[in-house]
């Protein structure tokens, strides 16, 4: 990655060439699944250390506004028919990957883990089965980070996330493969999401 971002710091050079790079970059990792964790990874680390600027901002700054503009509509996708959805759900995992590690020192930790309540929010409350999918998923994949996040501002809001859960397992007419995999997730959390005395960000997001 450091030869790569050392190339792209020769070459994007003008406020269109680093909307183009943020872009592409973009669009694969929220609709290749393979590309997802691969391209969060690289995203965060040209945000680090790519050092052009445009007129709108840094690389992590061109990156965000293209986040927002995806983020801002999301219950309207939330809702929408299965190809709007599907691209929805491919967002949503792309900024659990991005967004995971919350550790991290800096000012926009509360902003970050505010915006994933935020997709979480717009999942649960249109539970159709593939939203519910993609909430396990989103899930299994920040839930160790935010429930240690908000329990570190005195807050309780992955119970009360639990609890919508519950009340979807009990009332949404999902399937009952989709029930079985929510009931699943209660049982994961209530085991501390299977950690171990361990409980880094990396092995966290490797388990």
């Amino acid at each position: 990655m450091e030869q790569f971002a050392e190339t792209l710091s020769g070459q994007v050079t003008t406020d269109e060439a680093l909307e183009e790079l943020v872009d592409l970059i973009y669009q694969q990792a929220t609709s290749e699944r393979k590309l997802r964790c691969r391209g969060a990874r690289l995203c965060g680390y040209l945000s680090r250390h790519l050092t052009i600027r445009s007129q709108r901002g840094s690389f992590y700054d061109v990156l965000l506004q293209r986040c927002q503009a995806d983020y801002e509509p999301r219950d309207q996708a939330a809702k929408g028919d299965e190809a709007a959805r599907k691209r929805f759900h491919g967002f949503v995992l792309f900024l659990g990957e991005l967004y995971l590690p919350l550790e991290i020192e800096g000012a926009n930790t509360e902003a970050r883990v505010a915006a994933l309540r935020g997709l979480l929010e717009a999942l649960l409350s249109h539970p159709v089965d593939d939203n519910l999918i993609c909430a396990v998923k989103f899930l299994k994949l920040t839930g160790p980070a935010l429930e240690d996040a908000w329990k570190g501002n005195g807050r309780t809001d992955m119970d009360e996330v639990i609890q919508r859960i519950g009340n979807i397992v009990l009332d949404a007419p999902c399937s009952e493969g989709v029930r079985h995999m929510l009931l699943k997730l209660v049982e994961l959390r209530s085991s501390d999401w299977g950690r171990g005395p361990v409980t880094s960000a990396s092995e966290r997001s490797s388990t």
